[in-house]
């Protein structure tokens, strides 16, 4: 008889799934929550850590947001203060001929400037081209600096020179097949060694682009070559 019942108790539990589940699930949070328990005891230092962690790495991202604030205010400071080149617009820009590149030329070379009865500075040559690499008299602010790469000790530059737009228009030289500018650079120091590294700088007046470009030249009268070079 007692058996009997048990079996139709047994019976009627599986024969209602729901109660099933909750059954086993209420016996699992239970094992979950008795287990968990243990296991948060053993590992609450390293949760602590994890927490201090992701508190750093919140603070870290908020300093680095203040930051990009910062640095886009400041630039948005720097460009209201800085005067814009007065250009044509990029439309009209497209419609006429424009620089494409500058060069320097291997015309560059030390010379007498002014007449000096001594080697005193580099006579510069540079070219400004258009796409194709047809020349274009194109003026603009010019930055000049040579550096002798060869010495040891001391400062490697030789010289750092600038010309205005209004400087440089001067100094076009199309005559005899040159079509290029030459600048003339006299120097604080004289060079050491024959191989001279020249860096140009030329921002276009008539765009406000900067162009660059760099050159070693070979110069053949080193005047102060040491003994033995």
């Amino acid at each position: 008889m007692g058996q009997r019942m048990a079996k139709s108790t047994m019976l009627r539990f599986f024969k209602r799934p729901g109660m099933v589940v909750a059954t086993l699930l209420g016996a699992g949070l239970f094992m979950l929550g008795v287990g968990g328990c243990a296991n948060y005891k053993q590992n609450a230092p390293l949760y602590h850590q994890n927490v201090l962690l992701q508190n750093k790495n919140t603070a870290l991202q908020s300093t680095i947001l203040q930051q990009r604030s910062t640095i886009a205010q400041l630039k948005a400071q720097l460009a209201a203060h800085t005067p814009r080149i007065a250009t044509l617009p990029p439309r009209r820009l497209s419609e006429i001929f424009t620089l494409s590149a500058v060069r320097i030329t291997a015309d560059t070379a030390i010379a007498h400037l002014k007449n000096a009865k001594a080697l005193n500075g580099f006579r510069v040559f540079v070219r400004t081209l258009m796409p194709g690499n047809l020349v274009l008299p194109a003026t603009g602010t010019v930055t000049i600096e040579a550096f002798d790469l060869g010495i040891a000790h001391g400062s490697q530059r030789l010289g750092k020179w600038v010309f205005t737009p209004q400087q440089t228009k001067k100094l076009w030289y199309g005559n005899f097949g040159l079509n290029e500018f030459c600048f003339n650079c006299p120097w604080k120091k004289p060079p050491v060694n024959h191989s001279i590294t020249f860096h140009l700088t030329f921002q276009d007046a008539l765009t406000g682009r900067t162009f660059t470009d760099q050159r070693v030249i070979k110069i053949k009268n080193v005047p102060t070559m040491p003994a033995g070079k």
